[in-house]
This record gives C-alpha cells, sequence and structure tokens, in this order.
C-alpha cells in the first residue's frame, strides 16, 4: 500500500486511461518502452514525419500558422536538426530574398537512399520541385507537388496545375533536362500519387464529380497508359498506401457514414477486388495513407477519440483487433513506421501535444517509439 501511495500523478492518470481504454473494448498493448521526444522546440506544429530507409533520420514539417509559412526540417541519427530550402539559385531574385518565408513541404524520400525531394513556393510565390544536389527547380512551370519516387528511385511523379485540372506526371531523375510525361488526362483532379514497392504502378485518387475514388496506373515508367478502378462511391476515397509486398492497398473513405467528416481505414487488393473495412472512425493523416507495420500485418491507425487523447491503435488485417499503443501520449496523429535494419527494431514516429498530464505541451511535436514486433494483450 505505500509504494502505491509514492506513485505520481501521471501514473495514475495513466492507469486510469488505460483502465477507461480497456472499459470501452479497445485491447491495450503490454508494457514497452516509454515514447520520446525527437524533434526540438517549435513555436508551431510538427506534421507528416517522414523516417529514411535505414530509419536513421526523420523528415518533418512545422507549420506556423499565424505567420502563414512552413519550415521541413531534416533530424539525424546525431540529434541535429537541418532546415531545408531551395538553393538561393533557384529562383532569379537576388539574394536578399533567399531568407524570406516561404512554405516548404511534402517531402518524399527515393526508397534505399538519401536522395530526396520537396515543394516549396521558392523566389517567386509558385510552388515547384526540389531534388537533393540539384540547385534549380525541376518539373514544369505551374504549381507542382506531391513528390512519389519509385520503387528502384529512377523515376518520381508529381501533380502539376499544368493542364487546370491538376495531373499526375513523371520525370526521369537522371533525364531531367527531358519534359515532364502526363501520366492521367481525365477531368477533375488526380493527386496523392504512390508508388507501389516492387514494379512501377502507381496508385493515386482521381477526384470527379461522382467523387473521390481509388485507382491504379500499370506500368508508368514506360509508361503505357494502363489504368484500374478499385473503388467507384459516391463518396471520399483518399490517401493510398501499398501493402509491403504491393499486394494490398489501404486508403481512407467516409463511405457510408452518414457523418461525411468521419473517416474509416478500408483496403483493397491491387489486383481489383471488395474492398474490406478494417477499422472505423480513424484520423486520417494530413499526406499519407494507413501507415503498414514492415511485416505488413497490421495497420497503425490514429483513433478519433479526443476525450482519451487521440491514442495510436495497431489493427490486425486479418482479425481486425485493436490493440493501443500505450506510448502516455495525447493529441497524437500522423504515425510514420520503419524497420532499423541494424537492430531490428520497428521505429515509430509520430505527432503529439505531450506527455499526459503535462503542462508544456502548446505546440506539436515529433515523437518515436519502438514498436513490439509481437502483439501482446
Amino acid at each position: 500500500m505505500r509504494s502505491f501511495h509514492l506513485v505520481p500523478a501521471i501514473g495514475r492518470c495513466l492507469c486510469l486511461l488505460l483502465v477507461l481504454l480497456g472499459s470501452l473494448g479497445i485491447s491495450v498493448a503490454s508494457a514497452a518502452p516509454r515514447a520520446k521526444q525527437l524533434s526540438p522546440h517549435h513555436a508551431g506544429n510538427a506534421m507528416d514525419p517522414q523516417w529514411s530507409a535505414d530509419a536513421q533520420s526523420v523528415a518533418y514539417e512545422v507549420v506556423y500558422s499565424q505567420e502563414k509559412y512552413t519550415d521541413l526540417f531534416l533530424l539525424g541519427a546525431s540529434g541535429k536538426e537541418q532546415r531545408l530550402r531551395p538553393s538561393a539559385a533557384a529562383g532569379s531574385l537576388s539574394s536578399r530574398f533567399s531568407n524570406r518565408r516561404q512554405v516548404t513541404h511534402e517531402f518524399a524520400w527515393a526508397p534505399g537512399s538519401q536522395l530526396y525531394a520537396f515543394s516549396s513556393s521558392g523566389t517567386d510565390d509558385d510552388f515547384d520541385l526540389y531534388l537533393r544536389g540539384v540547385s534549380l527547380a525541376i518539373g514544369g512551370e505551374f504549381k507542382e507537388g506531391g513528390v512519389a519516387f519509385s520503387a528502384d528511385g529512377r523515376f518520381m511523379s508529381f501533380c502539376s496545375g499544368g493542364t487546370g485540372d491538376g495531373d499526375l506526371y513523371l520525370l526521369n531523375i537522371y533525364e531531367l533536362e527531358k519534359p515532364p510525361v502526363q501520366l492521367t488526362t481525365a477531368p477533375g483532379l488526380d493527386f496523392y500519387g504512390i508508388w507501389s514497392p516492387q514494379g512501377d504502378r502507381i496508385a493515386y485518387v482521381e477526384h470527379s464529380g461522382g467523387g473521390a475514388n481509388i485507382r491504379v496506373i500499370e506500368e508508368a515508367s514506360s509508361p503505357k497508359r494502363s489504368f484500374r478502378s478499385l473503388t467507384g462511391w459516391d463518396s471520399i476515397q483518399l490517401k493510398p498506401s501499398w501493402s509491403p509486398d504491393g499486394a494490398w492497398i489501404a486508403f481512407y473513405s467516409n463511405y457510408q457514414n452518414e457523418d461525411r467528416s468521419r473517416f474509416d481505414v478500408w483496403i483493397v487488393a491491387a489486383a481489383g477486388g471488395q474492398p474490406v473495412q478494417i477499422a472505423a472512425d480513424v484520423l486520417p493523416s494530413e499526406r499519407r495513407g494507413p501507415a503498414w507495420t514492415p511485416n505488413g500485418e497490421e495497420l497503425v491507425l490514429v483513433r478519433n477519440a479526443p476525450s482519451q487523447g487521440d491514442p495510436l491503435i495497431r489493427v490486425d488485417v486479418q482479425t481486425r483487433e485493436e490493440l493501443v499503443i500505450p506510448t502516455a501520449t495525447v493529441n497524437n496523429s500522423e504515425p510514420s513506421l520503419a524497420e532499423d535494419p541494424g537492430s531490428g527494431l520497428w521505429k515509430l514516429a509520430f505527432v503529439s501535444q505531450g506527455r499526459v498530464g503535462a503542462s508544456d505541451n502548446a505546440w506539436r511535436a515529433v515523437w518515436s517509439y519502438e514498436l513490439p514486433r509481437e502483439r501482446s494483450r
């Protein structure tokens, strides 16, 4: 009894939270290492953390909403933070404008390397693409963003407003002197393009009058105009993500929800078939699709439950059993997973307001958590 009374208040709050989650029918994973804050203090909200292939570096944005600009940062294993910006040579304006506030965002790693790209408003207030090691903006003359790399890192796709609608385009990074190849031509906006882990298929969202639906381009780098629709609903389907083996695509959808602001997670076979709902009432990430575990057996999602701190959950794709990940943090979002090749650990990066019960949590930061491979109760 004596030791019980010595438990700090934050520990009691956490225990009560876990008991509450259990009473609501959500299983809670067993004890695991505490979550750690990765990003240093910023007077703005972090978002969209993305691990490098070796899980040693993480990129993220910080949004300064009152000042109306966004910075992009890269944090290495040393803990040193580097701000990513277009080169001063990227525009025609003089260098005295190079430090002005811009929107720099939508970071993308090339698979298996330290190559990356991002989008920025640059020096002319029009969004352009920037590739590491290339001083000049790449792509076309119109607003561009949403970069994604092919599995071999040779090609990159992006969304451009060149036609007035918003279409997907393709660039060979070894032939940047050549103009981009237009991949989609249908009326409406085509966006959220993401390459399969193997081969050269691209899953994306086609927005039309009947809603926004998931489509796949086959052999995009040929390019061969081969398209397949995976959904055809009069609702909003967003942000596809491929399973590690390329067999499945997960996405967010408000299909059949009376409250159209509420989203669920579904999966569908990449070859086509009947979509299956995996989890209900989740918080979609701002830029990415649902996060798969490296073995492809689970998804890591955020439960839409403000009264519970919007907990991170891991969902078994086969059984749909949900386990709360005990990060002891609140207002969670934006999960990103990677396997550390050296240790074999699954590293989870996410955004959070801070620890349960903490008072110094005015801004969201990037946190990390070592996710056990084995599911346990």
